[in-house]
């Protein structure tokens, strides 16, 4: 899992590249991720899923979990690049009412400078 961060006018953004599908593995490794840089008050992460070819419901599970985290801290996380399969999946069980998809790294960066 690839990382960096940039600044998008005040607000540092923190970009994390998952390499393959949305499992329950990958998301332990993303939630030890956040769980650090939250300590070092990083707020806001994009998650490129362009890789993901299906999700699991124990990997959104800990993802929704990081969400909740991070927006009670102020911040937020959100989604680009999903492929159709992936983002079908969470309009079915509703999580595109809860998460935050873009099509590209660029929409995804223009919503946080403007949140």
């Amino acid at each position: 899992m690839k990382h960096h961060e940039s600044r998008n006018g005040k607000k540092s953004v923190n970009v994390v590249r998952c390499p393959g599908n949305l499992d329950a593995s990958q998301m332990v490794q993303m939630k030890s991720r956040f769980r650090r840089f939250t300590n070092q008050k990083h707020r806001f992460f994009l998650i490129d899923l362009s890789k993901a070819r299906h999700v699991e419901l124990a990997g959104l599970g800990i993802l929704v979990d990081g969400i909740r985290r991070m927006r009670s801290l102020k911040g937020d996380i959100r989604l680009f690049s999903l492929q159709p399969e992936v983002l079908e999946t969470l309009r079915m069980i509703g999580l595109t009412q809860v998460i935050s998809t873009f099509q590209n790294e660029e929409e995804a960066r223009r919503s946080v400078q403007i949140a």
